[in-house]
Formats: structure tokens, C-alpha cells, sequence
């Protein structure tokens, strides 16, 4: 009869074995579940090529508002990190009123994002989204120092409405013919929200106000829904024409905005 002896030793050596085994193992799926994140992040980026001017404007403007709702990188291959932008289109954007501004902000190789959110809801939901998805992204990505939100029409209601929501660190608020004082259909259908008169802003916050009766949005009503007083916030009024000497609209006070801002 023969005998088998096991050794402390050789028992030591099998449980390190399987140790690492179960370490191994580990590893393949933190870096399977990792890349599966990141390629459901890439499918969130937008490539800067794909946005034309011109004739291909509002093909342009399609593929961009056809976005999941969210944050999505423009990408340009910008190497500038500690600022970016953020884009907020209005209620039925078409997305081709975006197309000159994003290219103007990828241009000066800071990182660009364009916020697509549902407006089907009303503009605190989307802007606690807004301001969930800016903290997540200051927390994964410290070196952002500064954050620029730049909202147009029903997005100035949505970049407004982050402005007293603490812990952003440095930001900045802009609101582009923003409705700021609800009017009739938003009455209707958040009947709760109320606007933001007499509101505080807790960072720089700015409101671009067009001309009311050159703008195709607001000429009907009988008030102008972007005079509203908010403590922290400055106004600068538009021109009614644009240097070309046509008419400064709704949705051409986005080009002129970058234009002035970038060049100052």
C-alpha cells in the first residue's frame, strides 16, 4: 500500500496559487467592465468633422439634436483640459443654430460638450440633470478648473436654474434670449414653476437679451419674457442688426454671443 503525504508547505503553495488565480480573474473583469464604460462613453463623443456650415447646416443640425439626452464631447482633439464649454439648445432645437458657435468653442482647443436634454419636461428636471452630470464629470476629470454654460432660449432656463445649486466650484452662466419669466405653454404644463424673479445666482451670471420685437420668438407677447431681475446677474442688450446690417434674431443672437465673447 502506498501512502501520500501533503505537505504544509505544498498547501501554501496551492492556496497562493489560487489566490492569484482569483486575482487574475479580477483583473480581466474590472478591465472588461472598464472598457465597456468607455466605449459606451465614445459612443457619447462628436466628432467635430461631422458639423458643417453652409448647405450641409441643417443635415448638421439633425445630427446633432439626435443625440441621447446627456453630455457629448465635441471632439476636435483639443489639449486644453482646465476649461471647457457647455452648449444647452432650446426647446424643438433643430440643432443647426449650434453649428458656427461649437466650432467656434473647439476652435480655441478647449473641450466642448453640447447638453441634449428632453423637452418634454419641465426645466428643473433637466436642470438637476445638467447639474448632476457637471459634478460627476469635476469629480472623474480634476483638472477642469472652469466651467462655461453657455444656454440658448429654453436653455437659458436651464442654465439659469443651476445657478444657485452649490459645489461647482468655478463657473460661469450665460443665458442667450432666454425665457427666463415662463411663458404661456410653460405655464400649462409645469405649472409649478414659477421663473426666476428675485432669484440669486451663486456665480457670474449673464443674460444676452435681444431686441423683443426683432425677435421672431418673443415679438407676439405682450411682455418680454427676458427682463427679469436676478441678484448676481448682469444684462447686456443685443444690437437689433447684425454687422452685415440684417436682422438679429432669436437664432442668430448665439453667433453674435461667441462672436463677442471669444474676440473679447
Amino acid at each position: 500500500m502506498t501512502f501520500h503525504f501533503t505537505s504544509k508547505k505544498n498547501k501554501i503553495f496551492k492556496l497562493d496559487q489560487a489566490a492569484r488565480s482569483i486575482k487574475r480573474l479580477t483583473a480581466i473583469l474590472i478591465l472588461f467592465a472598464v472598457t465597456f464604460q468607455n466605449e459606451e462613453l465614445f459612443s457619447q463623443v462628436i466628432d467635430v468633422n461631422a458639423l458643417h456650415l453652409g448647405d450641409r447646416i441643417f443635415s448638421s443640425g439633425r445630427y446633432l439634436i439626435d443625440r441621447e439626452n446627456g453630455l457629448h464631447l465635441i471632439d476636435a482633439g483639443q489639449k486644453q483640459n482646465d476649461t471647457i464649454f457647455v452648449a444647452v439648445h432650446g426647446f424643438r432645437s433643430q440643432g443647426y443654430e449650434w453649428i458656427y458657435a461649437l466650432k467656434k468653442m473647439t476652435a480655441t482647443n478647449n473641450r466642448t460638450y453640447f447638453y441634449r436634454w428632453d423637452w418634454t419636461r419641465c426645466p428643473d428636471q433637466a436642470s438637476s440633470n445638467l447639474y448632476n452630470e457637471l459634478k460627476d464629470l469635476l469629480i472623474l476629470e480634476p483638472q477642469i478648473k472652469h466651467v462655461t454654460l453657455f444656454g440658448h432660449s429654453y436653455g437659458g432656463n436651464i442654465v439659469t436654474g443651476i445657478s444657485d445649486m452649490p459645489n461647482l466650484g468655478s463657473i460661469e452662466i450665460h443665458s442667450i434670449a432666454g425665457a427666463l419669466i415662463p411663458m404661456k405653454r410653460l405655464k400649462k404644463n409645469c405649472p409649478y414653476f414659477v421663473g426666476f424673479q428675485n432669484h440669486k445666482s451663486l456665480y457670474p451670471h449673464f443674460q444676452w437679451r435681444t431686441v423683443k420685437d426683432q425677435d421672431g420668438a418673443f415679438k407676439n407677447l405682450p411682455f418680454d419674457p427676458q427682463v427679469i431681475e436676478i441678484d448676481g446677474s448682469q444684462i447686456i442688450q443685443l444690437p437689433s442688426k447684425r454687422p452685415d446690417g440684417s436682422r438679429l434674431g432669436h437664432n442668430r443672437s448665439i453667433t453674435w454671443v461667441v462672436d463677442y465673447y471669444f474676440k473679447n
